[in-house]
């Protein structure tokens, strides 16, 4: 398989050497025609130069298919002077530098149609991108509007984000460089996100770089926050330009990722305020101190922490009772009857599958508030 080539559809592969055949064939016509390549000829070189672009083979993958198939054109046809050296002189001297020069003429046809849709790609996806911004942030009501745009981008309306917030060291920086910077952040960020480029979409919001990163479908909220947090550590260790990172809740739909955004500019607000030495600020750090404000949307997170623990009834009844004796562990393995190794094993589970920490004063908080929301939800019904 050619390089670029590994992870086409079949059909989109059957294309690409149907099309190396079509060169070779339109090749040999003109050989013995004695013609140039026709305006229909050309119309068929430019329409493989647009093809690659939407089927997302390189430009250079696309060149190199193009010149194996001429490799194997003079291959072919020098095999026939092996056994006659006046044929041979003939087919080296007269018709090779035809084939060099005709597949010289198909490249270029197939380069320029190729930068020029893919030039005009990029315009329209940017179009279709601001489009997608405006509902959201000014038309969130606009659902049918908001999933007919998505579409065209190739997005799954139907999926969860979480909403990135970057504060980018940008000085210097004129606006079409500021707009070139964000897209190499885009890119690196897709990497490490562990998405695709195109499946992240990215805005400039408030003086600040916003990303919304698809969620795994089935995840839960709190599972896909750590992962994003954890991730997106990565991303600051990576991007020296990045100087903080603010974390926003899953949601879905143009009212969601709106409030997304929300949360993840708060979070890097807060986390600048408090000049926090973690460069990154997912929203659920400060989730209690927001509550008030975004009451259903925290009652949500929270219910989600303990929903991780409902396989393991034994981990939740330790939660509460370490939460009920003060955090004491040795009143908690009193309380539970249970050895202080089999506590200390529960607890580390406990960490484990909630990615917190029980030393950690937000933790503590959210987990406290969690257990009593739990308490509470019987009385509510």
């Amino acid at each position: 398989m050619l390089d670029g080539h590994e992870s086409l559809a079949p059909a989109a592969t059957r294309d690409v050497f149907e099309s190396v055949e079509m060169s070779a064939t339109i090749w040999f016509r003109t050989l013995l025609d004695g013609a140039p390549p026709s305006t229909q000829d050309v119309d068929a070189f430019q329409d493989i130069g647009r093809r690659r672009v939407y089927q997302r083979v390189p430009l250079q993958s696309t060149l190199q298919a193009l010149r194996v198939g001429m490799r194997e054109v003079w291959r072919a046809y020098i095999g026939l002077g092996e056994d006659d050296r006046a044929i041979a002189d003939e087919l080296l001297y007269s018709v090779s530098p035809y084939l060099f020069d005709y597949f010289d003429v198909v490249a270029q046809t197939i380069v320029q149609t190729y930068l020029a849709e893919q030039y005009q790609q990029a315009r329209w996806r940017e179009t279709l991108l601001h489009q997608l911004y405006s509902i959201v942030f000014h038309s969130p009501g606009d659902i049918e509007g908001f999933h007919s745009t998505a579409e065209a981008l190739g997005l799954d309306f139907a999926v969860s984000r979480i909403a990135l917030a970057i504060d980018v060291d940008l000085d210097g920086h004129t606006p079409g460089e500021r707009g070139e910077a964000c897209e190499r952040i885009a890119i690196a960020a897709a990497r490490h996100l562990g998405t695709s480029p195109d499946n992240l979409v990215r805005a400039w919001h408030r003086g600040r770089l916003i990303l919304w990163t698809p969620c795994v479908h089935g995840d839960s909220l709190c599972r896909s926050d750590r992962l994003t947090t954890e991730r997106a550590r990565a991303l600051v260790a990576a991007l020296p330009q990045i100087r903080r990172i603010g974390i926003g809740l899953m949601n879905e739909g143009p009212a969601g990722w709106a409030a997304s955004v929300e949360e993840a500019v708060k979070a890097l607000d807060a986390g600048a305020a408090n000049d926090r030495r973690d460069k990154v600020c997912p929203y659920a750090s400060i989730v209690i101190e927001e509550g008030a404000r975004r009451a259903d949307n925290v009652r949500r997170y929270l219910v989600s922490l303990l929903e991780q623990l409902s396989s393991e009834p034994e981990l939740l009844a330790t939660l509460k009772a370490y939460f009920e004796q003060g955090q004491r562990l040795g009143k908690t393995a009193g309380a539970l009857a249970i050895h202080a190794n089999t506590l200390s094993y529960r607890i580390e589970r406990i960490e484990t599958l909630l990615g917190a920490s029980l030393d950690d004063v937000s933790w503590v908080s959210r987990l406290d508030v969690a257990l009593k929301l739990r308490r509470a939800a019987p009385a509510v019904h």
